[in-house]
């Protein structure tokens, strides 16, 4: 799904995961990453709170992990700097975590375990770019 989901997204655009422990906040990342032609590796930004990764298109990918901060001002202006960048697709997973995390277009996806091999994935938009995404899924 994620790679598919890849294919709809138009940067800059922000895409926050919520949702439970394991989840799949991460390996929706990974999914969105080789959909964008990103070759690394990913891997949770957990303990380093961020990372980044180009694609071959020359889009980024900027990878947030928010699990252990709240409202943290240089973590937030990074992200936001992030978000001023024409080719950045911020993916924050523990967005709920930053109450003062605002952007007009964002894509919010809630990530529930259901069991070992399921998730479930609900999508909501704010913003035009963000329902675009969703339309275009819906096909």
């Amino acid at each position: 799904m994620g790679q598919k989901l890849a294919k709809f997204i138009k940067p800059p655009i922000l895409i926050e995961l919520v949702g439970d422990l394991e989840g799949g906040k991460t390996v929706l990342v990974k999914a969105i990453a080789k959909g964008i032609g990103i070759k690394q590796t990913i891997t949770s930004p957990t303990f380093n709170i961020h990372r980044s990764y180009e694609a071959p298109n020359g889009m980024r990918l900027e990878h947030f992990d928010l699990y252990r901060l709240s409202d943290d001002e240089i973590v937030l202006n990074e992200l936001l700097d992030s978000l001023e960048s024409p080719k950045s697709i911020v993916c924050t997973e523990w967005a709920n975590h930053f109450t003062t995390l605002a952007n007009n277009d964002k894509l919010t996806i809630e990530c529930h375990y259901i069991s070992d091999t399921e998730r479930k994935y609900v999508f909501s938009a704010q913003g035009n770019k963000a329902n675009s995404i969703i339309k275009d899924l819906k096909k």
